[in-house]
């Protein structure tokens, strides 16, 4: 995985699915850490399987996702993601094929959360 991981430039995490253990979660970290010139961002809804903040390389963002739609991601985590549907979200992909293109917000530190639109 590391030998794939390291050609990419951004990596996202769990298209479908989620952490299924901190075994897992562990894994995932010491992934990121030896593709240090790889982003990853991992969106997860599972709380109990979050690392220790100082325990996430530089290189990654891990996103707590809100439990529902039009609701926050809480103050569990420093980064999140959102659901929204009154037309307030800052992912572009619903514009744009489903497709990041060249946006990299979710890949960003500096972003707290993305919003994605309902569909």
């Amino acid at each position: 995985m590391i030998v794939q991981i390291q050609k990419m430039k951004f990596f996202r995490w769990h298209d479908a699915g989620d952490v299924q253990s901190k075994e897992h979660m562990n894994k995932i970290l010491e992934v990121a850490r030896r593709t240090p010139n790889t982003q990853h961002w991992l969106p997860t809804q599972e709380r109990p399987y979050l690392p220790a903040p100082e325990d996430v390389p530089d290189n990654m963002v891990i996103r707590l996702s809100a439990a529902k739609i039009d609701g926050s991601f809480g103050k569990a985590w420093s980064h999140g993601s959102s659901v929204v549907t009154d037309g307030t979200e800052t992912c572009p992909s619903g514009k744009q094929g489903n497709q990041c293109l060249d946006c990299r917000a979710c890949w960003n530190k500096d972003v707290v959360n993305v919003s994605y639109g309902k569909h």
